[in-house]
């Protein structure tokens, strides 16, 4: 039964439009991002090597294919929590407004595995959605901009080989799913508990522009709350290119995030099993 749910659920969501928007937008995004930096890539290297210039000779470019993608990732990774929930924001409430739950419980399944399935594809869009994001960047950029070594600032700056860089991709990628995968999941309640579809994704991107706030405002109470709030490592994929790797930083933020998202979903289980579903 529950196999049979889930390919439901996957058929919904392949048949909805609204599908498709993150990915289309960042498919004709990121290209016109990489054509703006490999145009500006002489103001962007004077702004990277700054007086460098002036005490070394410097050969070589590094505008490349990798400082692109490092680049893109960190300008667009603040909108993805808005394009990641999309499913999750009218999973639950769709459902409730267009009243086909009703013809869902009359069949002898269990409000449990109904969620579960819509949780599954919930993480699976995210997943991919996020693959999508980090790899066609990455891709692109290459293609345009070819390969080099990468430049970040991190006690200064930091030069890493070409040869250091993909994995650190990789783990870039899981970190910022990670914390996405915990903003769809607080979608995904907040549909269990609304008809309207706009109003799960408002909260959460409110509640992620309020944790964006905290973790940028140096004040001793929101610093010592901070480190507890999902949305505070919304930018960890960034210690991904630092040397060496924060490796403890980053355990803690998936311990944070793996409780955040037990307790979204465990009441949006709650609400659901609970929920009087009249129309």
């Amino acid at each position: 039964m529950i196999k049979s749910l889930i390919i439901n659920e996957f058929i919904k969501a392949v048949n909805k439009k609204r599908t498709y928007i993150g990915f289309i937008l960042l498919f004709i995004l990121v290209p016109l991002i990489i054509l703006a930096i490999g145009d500006g890539a002489e103001y962007l290297e004077s702004q990277i090597y700054g007086q460098l210039r002036d005490s070394f000779m410097i050969v070589g470019t590094l505008t490349n294919g990798y400082l692109s993608t490092y680049l893109i990732i960190g300008i667009l990774i603040t909108q993805m929590p808005f394009l990641s929930t999309i499913v999750a924001s009218e999973i639950f409430s769709r459902e409730y407004s267009d009243g086909t739950f009703r013809m869902y419980l009359t069949r002898p399944v269990s409000r449990s595995k109904v969620l579960i399935s819509k949780l599954l594809i919930v993480c699976f869009y995210t997943i991919l959605l996020m693959f999508f994001f980090v790899f066609y960047t990455l891709l692109v950029s290459y293609l345009f901009l070819g390969p080099g070594d990468l430049a970040v600032f991190h006690k200064g700056l930091l030069f890493l080989s070409e040869d250091d860089i993909i994995w650190r991709f990789f783990l870039a990628y899981i970190i910022s799913t990670t914390v996405m995968l915990t903003t769809s999941f607080l979608c995904l309640m907040l549909s269990t508990m609304s008809k309207n579809s706009v109003t799960p994704i408002i909260i959460t991107i409110s509640v992620v522009f309020i944790g964006s706030i905290i973790s940028f405002i140096p004040l001793q109470l929101f610093e010592s709350v901070n480190p507890y709030l999902f949305t505070g490592y919304l930018d960890l994929f960034l210690s991904s290119f630092h040397d060496p790797v924060p490796w403890n930083t980053i355990f803690i933020s998936f311990g944070v995030c793996l409780f955040w998202s037990l307790f979204f979903l465990i009441i949006a289980f709650i609400i659901f099993n609970r929920k009087e579903i009249l129309s």
